[in-house]
């Protein structure tokens, strides 16, 4: 298929560039992850069509994503290496890229950690994350998804009421159960890494993602 015949992944209008999914900001280059781990984790990374409006990069919300992302507490060296170059590059370049709540530090296996609490602008996540999904199910399919997309997002948890918890363990505790039939993907695991399980009685499918091995 030709790109002046490709349709975007998400509304179906005529597509004007490609985009990856997740975006390629989140996957570190070689020039900040060389010097301490030769590997790759640009090697064959997805991409699908996508018109202006739903192609991340160009709304900016592809750096907030890594923002939010990369710099959570418990995630794998790779992040804590993504968080000490790119993006402090990017911080540095844009200071409002996201809302410093208050410092301090955080201790680990003896050794303490400078941390920052932000605050997260929870729509634009999700704004976020239900574009991979799109992609994804695209790529994986071949074909736009036009149904509705819930995002649930596990380490929010503590900012749900008693109900949303409750709801929120509910389904974590099926998926668990689901999810071990279901082929791991992705050529960049230590990064990013999905299982999009299979249609259930009521046509609906569960897409699990995980960033940096959170």
């Amino acid at each position: 298929m030709s790109k002046k015949n490709e349709s975007c992944y998400w509304c179906g209008k005529d597509a004007t560039s490609r985009e990856h999914v997740p975006p390629k900001c989140l996957f570190p280059e070689d020039k900040d992850i060389k010097v301490v781990i030769d590997i790759n984790f640009r090697k064959n990374l997805i991409t699908v069509p996508s018109c202006d409006e739903h192609n991340l990069s160009k709304s900016n919300n592809d750096e907030y994503l890594m923002a939010c992302m990369a710099a959570v507490v418990g995630n794998n060296d790779i992040a804590y290496i993504h968080t000490r170059t790119k993006l402090s590059r990017s911080v540095r370049r844009n200071p409002n890229l996201f809302k410093i709540i208050r410092e301090g530090n955080i201790k680990i296996k003896n050794y303490n950690y400078p941390v920052a609490i932000a605050e997260v602008n929870t729509y634009r996540l999700s704004y976020s994350f239900e574009a991979i999904a799109r992609a994804i199910y695209y790529y994986e399919c071949t074909e736009q998804f036009k149904g509705k997309c819930s995002v649930w997002i596990p380490f929010f948890r503590k900012e749900m009421n008693d109900i949303g918890k409750q709801m929120l363990d509910l389904l974590q505790n099926e998926i668990n159960q689901e999810r071990r039939k279901w082929i791991l993907k992705g050529e960049n695991p230590d990064i990013f890494k999905y299982q999009l399980g299979n249609k259930d009685g009521f046509g609906s499918r569960i897409l699990v993602m995980n960033f940096y091995n959170i």
